[in-house]
């Protein structure tokens, strides 16, 4: 039985917290991201952090299922493995999915646009019910695709492919030598370096087919990460508050800055540090960072995580479509900096309230359901 990894737990909800951030501040209230930018881009660069749920689950995928397909991968262990995954992220998605068809309703009554149109086209609608979004091969040039009802569903939808090679990818890089690891690690990081150049130049654009390369290379530099802190010789360092530290602040310098003629390498620069954070506090010890990352709020927000990162772009098209039917002008066109920067101090209190009761009354019962019901009978 794997033991329970409380700090990545949290970190997982800093991440989910400053994707929020970012797609609130620069997509549904740009006055916010102009002003936050003023000081600092940290959070214009929030985008990143999808990167960091990629290379975090590929280390934690690995801690849970190492010993399940360390030998060989079994039919019953895969199926119950997929199964699992499913029950995961499916319940909650198709949730979130119905509330947009809900919306799309709505809006033949309030507005005056066209409904079932442009992103939220049927055509689109069944993909995302089926978890194939990421595959529109109408995307030009296949880099950008405009399927996502729910925006950062297109995740979910490039996860579950990887989900579906992860045990075999697991497999083989368990038989890996220490020096083999090192390699396919740094081949992986160069791999996405030139993922990024060739595509759209930056991490925040690949979506569409090439994020199933994005999301299976940072899986694997996950994978990696795990097996260097399964390796007892290296896990003394992971106690150092330095290590920490120097991830941390390594973190911090990238996302400060945006290199607007740089957009690949400054990207593609904050992928191991994720790793090295991870490994940083991966090992639980007296440190100040330990204790908060160990306290019961943070812990709290990485357990809504999923339910945080999947419900508020709908509360943004909500909060839009309100604010037009109410006021007849763009969200937010007529705010100062201060009712900007107080717009998101409110709109995180709504998401974290609304991600509270998707996890309690969605999320949670639809997954026990399936796993013991209708998978238990498989």
């Amino acid at each position: 039985m794997y033991k329970h990894i409380n700090s990545l737990t949290s970190l997982r909800g800093i991440a989910a917290l400053i994707v929020v951030i970012h797609h609130f501040s620069y997509y549904a209230l740009p006055k916010t991201g102009s002003t936050l930018s003023a000081y600092s881009d940290f959070f214009r660069n929030g985008y990143l952090w999808v990167d960091f749920f990629f290379i975090l689950s590929g280390f934690i995928m690995s801690h849970v299922y190492i010993e399940d397909f360390l030998l060989r991968v079994k039919f019953y262990n895969y199926r119950s493995y997929l199964f699992s995954r499913f029950a995961r992220i499916y319940p909650l998605h198709i949730f979130i999915l119905s509330l947009f068809v809900g919306l799309e309703i709505i809006k033949i009554f309030l507005t005056n646009n066209f409904t079932f149109t442009g992103k939220f086209n049927l055509t689109a609608l069944f993909a995302n019910i089926f978890l194939l979004q990421a595959f529109d091969l109408n995307c030009p040039p296949l880099f950008w695709c405009n399927t996502y009802w729910n925006e950062p569903a297109w995740s979910i939808s490039v996860e579950f492919v990887i989900y579906c090679i992860f045990p075999f990818l697991l497999f083989l890089l368990l038989k890996n030598s220490e020096k083999n690891d090192l390699i396919i690690y740094v081949f992986s990081l160069f791999s996405i370096l030139l993922l990024i150049i060739f595509t759209r130049g930056n991490l925040d654009s690949i979506i569409g087919i090439p994020s199933i390369a994005r999301c299976g290379l940072e899986c694997v530099l996950g994978i990696i990460t795990y097996k260097i802190y399964r390796r007892d010789k290296y896990k003394k360092y992971f106690n150092l508050n330095l290590l920490a530290i120097i991830a941390i602040t390594w973190i911090i310098i990238i996302m400060n800055y945006y290199w607007h003629h740089l957009r690949s390498l400054h990207d593609w620069l904050i992928l191991p540090a994720f790793s090295l954070l991870i490994l940083a506090v991966s090992v639980n010890n007296n440190s100040v960072i330990s204790k908060i990352l160990n306290s019961r709020l943070m812990l709290y927000l990485g357990t809504i995580s999923y339910s945080i990162y999947m419900v508020h772009w709908f509360v943004q098209e909500l909060s839009k479509i309100f604010w037009i039917y109410k006021f007849h002008h763009v969200f937010g066109k007529n705010f100062t900096e201060y009712e900007a920067l107080t717009s998101l101090g409110v709109f995180l209190m709504i998401i974290i309230l609304a991600a509270s009761l998707t996890y309690k009354f969605v999320e949670v019962p639809m997954r026990n359901y399936l796993k013991s019901t209708i998978f238990a009978k498989q």
